[in-house]
């Protein structure tokens, strides 16, 4: 049975259609064993990438050469990569499903062409010019309306600095991560591996703030 409905198919192939510019390719992490929603983030990538010719995934096993070279060892993971084929930063660790698929959507959508990037250029600036080493670690579940602006934050953000990796973590599938970081309620974005972090979503002028001010005391 088809993960996503013929009619939603329809709108994403128009979106598709209309809006991609450069070609948008993805790594698909999963496990043969013990992995209960690979074979689902699977299948959702598969019709996905149906849609349009420019939209593509490649397939690897958590343990593989693939996911050593770029550090992934949980899975289901997808991993946006750059027009010159490396690590975007823009990572999901976990189905994107519910509300997060959206956040998929509007990812190859912002990846293909990143003028679509809804910040003002003050911001994209900004982010720019951050000159650290960034982790934004963002906790969700599937059934959060807010958490999708958090996420796209964080996406965002690793779009237009290499510094900076966003990550959507599916609370729930990763549950010993989010105890880890005293996950109670999302969206959370944990900042630096717990260095700083923000409850709830907010602009990313307040996330860029808090980076600015683990840099400062970092100096």
């Amino acid at each position: 049975m088809a993960k996503i409905d013929q009619e939603e198919k329809n709108k994403i192939k128009e979106l598709f259609s209309k809006h991609l510019k450069d070609e948008v390719n993805l790594l698909f992490f999963s496990k043969d064993e013990g992995c209960q929603y690979c074979a689902d983030t699977e299948e959702i990538l598969t019709e996905v990438t149906a849609l349009d010719e420019k939209v593509n995934f490649e397939k690897h096993l958590v343990g593989s050469d693939k996911a050593e070279e770029l550090g992934v060892d949980r899975a289901p993971a997808i991993i946006f990569l750059n027009n010159e084929g490396q690590d975007s930063g823009v990572h999901f660790y976990g189905i994107p499903s519910g509300y997060e698929f959206t956040s998929l959507i509007e990812d190859i959508l912002d990846m293909s062409d990143q003028e679509r990037i809804d910040l003002s250029e003050d911001m994209k600036k900004e982010i720019r010019a951050i000159d650290s080493e960034v982790l934004l670690q963002v906790f969700i579940t599937p059934t959060c309306p807010y958490c999708p602006r958090a996420v796209r934050v964080a996406h965002q953000m690793a779009m237009l600095n290499p510094g900076v990796k966003g990550e959507m973590v599916e609370a729930m599938e990763f549950e010993e991560l989010s105890e880890s970081f005293n996950v109670s309620g999302v969206p959370k974005t944990v900042i630096n591996s717990g260095a700083d972090e923000q409850v709830g979503a907010v602009p990313a002028k307040t996330i860029l703030k808090k980076i600015k001010d683990l840099a400062k005391t970092a100096s």
